[in-house]
């Protein structure tokens, strides 16, 4: 089952982050979790609505607090959160930076992918991408179309997660990936779909000791992962059974395609720290099907020492 202690929820009062807010109450029923909620107050130059305001920043930057700080008290009235353990955090600065931060002391983070307008909605996917490759954490993000689900706070609680589709590459996965899809396919009682994507100009980047030869054999390589993936994810004498599916493409492509068809409720990957300039100019797979996909994803950070 869900065993979080802690939930970060991170909140910017945007659609999206109502729909994490509703996520995050319910996964903190489930796990008897404290839930924290953190709201950064965005004290950047880079984050004011007009350059002028530069010129009268203590003024605007008081309204802000005020006016941020009101949206908050607010937050903490919604009845999702009724009876429950929660602790309230403000921080001002960098969004993403101070999320990251509070990653250390929590089991999972809980947050929205768009913000409220366009411009903060361009900026509110911009973060979210960054907590997904910073947190020590693994994020929860979810989209605004999710802020309608059927979800049900009170007891007993509920995810509206029916299909999961954990996507994974054999040779390096976040283990923790592999255990939380099976927690939450336990939990929700969701089915359980495991995606290997084999893109066929990379096959020689798969060390999997296939043989000599074997790399230039689709159908063999297909046949040595879906072996893969049946010894990475064996079926459980208890809980869901898993479907185990090695497709040929493109991997973000792919995933976006599966999680459609199948009508997925929830994508679980692994995810890499952002290295160098990559942030700036090569998008991850991750981000990817983040800035697509139609249902919440769970991105599971390797463990420190990969």
């Amino acid at each position: 089952m869900l065993e979080f202690n802690r939930i970060l929820l991170a909140t910017d009062f945007s659609a999206a982050a109502t729909a994490a807010l509703q996520y995050a109450a319910v996964l903190a029923r489930l796990s008897h979790a404290t839930l924290q909620i953190l709201h950064v107050i965005d004290t950047r130059v880079a984050a004011f609505s007009h350059w002028t305001d530069v010129f009268r920043s203590t003024e605007v930057l008081a309204a802000q607090e005020t006016q941020e700080t009101a949206a908050l008290q607010k937050l903490l009235a919604h009845p999702a959160l009724t009876a429950l353990t929660v602790e309230r955090l403000v921080r001002h600065g960098h969004p993403a930076d101070n999320i990251i931060d509070v990653t250390a002391n929590v089991d999972l983070v809980v947050m929205g992918t768009q913000g409220t307008t366009t411009a903060a909605g361009r900026a509110a996917g911009k973060v979210a991408r960054q907590v997904a490759h910073g947190s020590l954490a693994p994020v929860l993000l979810v989209p605004a179309a999710y802020r309608d689900a059927e979800i049900t706070a009170t007891p007993p609680p509920s995810l509206p997660i029916q299909r999961i589709l954990l996507a994974m590459h054999v040779v390096q996965y976040a283990p923790q990936a592999v255990t939380l899809s099976r927690a939450f396919a336990l939990a929700c009682n969701a089915t359980l779909s495991v995606l290997q994507v084999l893109e066929p100009d990379k096959l020689r980047s798969y060390p999997l000791d296939a043989g000599a030869g074997l790399s230039h054999n689709l159908p063999g390589m297909q046949a040595l992962m879906q072996q893969r993936l049946e010894d990475i994810v064996p079926d459980a004498p208890t809980g869901p059974a898993v479907e185990r599916l090695v497709v040929i493409g493109t991997s973000s492509e792919v995933i976006l395609q599966q999680t459609n068809e199948r009508h997925v409720d929830l994508v679980i990957m692994s995810v890499h720290a952002y290295g160098g300039l990559q942030k700036f100019f090569t998008p991850s797979t991750v981000d990817a099907v983040l800035e697509q996909t139609p249902c919440p994803l769970l991105a599971v950070p390797f463990p420190p020492a990969w």
